[in-house]
């Protein structure tokens, strides 16, 4: 059986990082067994960092690596996509991952009132008398990350002017599809939606998660994916290469 560690859960979604939500969801299009074993402390894993899949001897890190890892295998998560749709399907997730996630760290992490959440739920396994000191070291790392890499730098209105271009594009590709590429979940889906969900369900009234929850097409968007593929869901079925 396949196993992936991963974080646990937190404010309604199956993990803390949206990384491990499209590996479990990967997963999950698969129809086949796996199971979740939960971790809070990444460091000996490969990396350094969740997820990473299990099979047999193996250790794959990275939602991507475990990806292609289970592609190679001949699983075709983009059935049906021409070469250019799994293009644009690409570009879209990066830019999701370079851009809504760094958006979605920055208000878990770096807004006051929703760090106090944040803290709580992420490290509630930390024994209190060294959790402080301990959170407060890996918020002024997160910080220093998210200056260099320029999201911190934008007052909130400008990352809300950022996301709004990123949210047009994501609108404008899903149309009137279920799905960003049509009727069915494609490894775009496994990877966005989760980012969406977690914006949407920051703890605090942020600027960004107001915004995402005023664009009711992207909000049933992530309520469609995470009944069609998030664990529990019944498997798609997926072409495999003979």
């Amino acid at each position: 059986m396949l196993t992936l560690l991963t974080f646990p859960g937190s404010f309604g979604a199956p993990s803390h990082s949206p990384y491990c939500v499209k590996a479990m969801c990967l997963l999950q299009m698969l129809g086949l067994n796996w199971q979740p074993e939960y971790m809070h402390d990444p460091r000996k894993m490969p990396l350094s960092r969740l997820p990473v899949l299990k099979d047999g001897d193996q250790l794959i890190p990275d939602s991507a690596h475990i990806q292609m890892h289970l592609e190679a295998k001949g699983v075709d998560f983009n059935a049906g996509l021409s070469e250019l749709e799994k293009a644009q399907a690409h570009a879209l997730v990066q830019m999701t991952e370079a851009g809504l996630y760094n958006i979605l760290v920055h208000d878990r992490w770096l807004v006051d009132a929703s760090w106090e959440h944040t803290r709580a739920k992420f490290f509630k396994a930390i024994p209190w008398l060294i959790r402080g000191p301990l959170t407060r070291n890996l918020r002024k790392g997160i910080r220093s990350k998210m200056m260099a890499q320029g999201t911190a730098q934008f007052s909130e209105s400008e990352r809300v002017e950022h996301m709004k271009r990123d949210l047009v594009a994501l609108s404008a590709q899903l149309g009137e599809f279920a799905f960003l590429f049509g009727d069915a979940p494609t490894a775009a889906d496994a990877a966005i939606a989760p980012v969406l969900d977690m914006i949407l369900n920051l703890p605090v009234e942020t600027a960004a998660r107001c915004l995402l929850r005023s664009w009711d097409g992207l909000t049933a968007y992530v309520v469609r994916v995470s009944d069609a593929i998030y664990p529990g869901a019944q498997p798609v079925k997926l072409s495999v290469a003979a």
